[in-house]
């Protein structure tokens, strides 16, 4: 018998849109995001629009400013920074106990995510290689046996999204990711918590480091990113 799902609402649906956009850099940091322009491209009602900015404001991907309407969240190198090293702690600890508490079909489509990953790295697919990453930690989140944990990880990871998405592209990301990834297997495979745990830690760091040297140049990505999307 299927479980039957309720509709997604039209403010869900152009938030879900939208999320995607701003995480690919079709919209730049400190943009506005027009509603009546928004209103017109989705062919919706204002209240519509205003609606989904409301549910991307909860993920402070977007920020509402007086007399300003909505803008895309800025976020300044450090505070980045900062997010990495709480996504360095958070992460080793749900992927420990994801290690622990996983059901065995758990482990083997976490694995077959990071397979995909590989794939995506041999194709040099940057938005095959971005989905399988988080089709991976999704399944470690649904593993890991801790809502509380889940939901600080989900408070955080629309901001860094954007970041990890563009960072793919910089000092062989994809290649490095997918040897970490690979690695990462192999623990899961093992069930070794603590490897999993040091390696998770290792990659965020590289991550980290990667962001730290390019964060000016992705800040100009974004831009020429948004500029082309608007000719489009």
């Amino acid at each position: 018998m299927e479980v039957y799902q309720k509709p997604p609402k039209v403010s869900e649906s152009i938030a879900q849109q939208l999320k995607q956009e701003i995480i690919k850099g079709f919209y730049k940091p400190g943009e506005r995001m027009k509603i009546m322009d928004l209103a017109k491209r989705f062919g919706v009602s204002q209240t519509s629009v205003r609606e989904a900015l409301k549910i991307l404001e909860k993920s402070d991907l977007v920020t509402e400013f007086p007399r300003r309407g909505y803008i895309v969240t800025k976020i300044d190198l450090q505070e980045l920074l900062d997010i990495w090293k709480i996504k360095e702690k958070l992460w080793s600890l749900a992927i420990s106990w994801f290690v622990e508490r996983a059901n065995e079909e758990q482990i083997q489509r976490a694995k077959q995510y990071l397979r995909k990953f590989r794939d995506a790295y041999i194709g040099h697919d940057i938005d095959k290689a971005f989905e399988a990453n988080f089709e991976f930690t999704d399944v470690i989140l649904e593993g890991c046996g801790s809502k509380k944990l889940v939901s600080l990880l989900e408070s955080i990871e629309d901001q860094a999204k954007r970041y990890r998405y563009l960072s793919l592209e910089y000092d062989d990301n994809l290649k490095i990711s997918s040897q970490y990834f690979m690695e990462i297997a192999y623990a899961l495979e093992a069930r070794d918590s603590q490897k999993a745990a040091g390696l998770i830690a290792d990659y965020i760091r590289f991550s980290a480091d990667v962001i730290q040297r390019y964060y000016n140049d992705m800040l100009l990505k974004y831009k020429e990113k948004s500029r082309k999307n608007k000719i489009m």
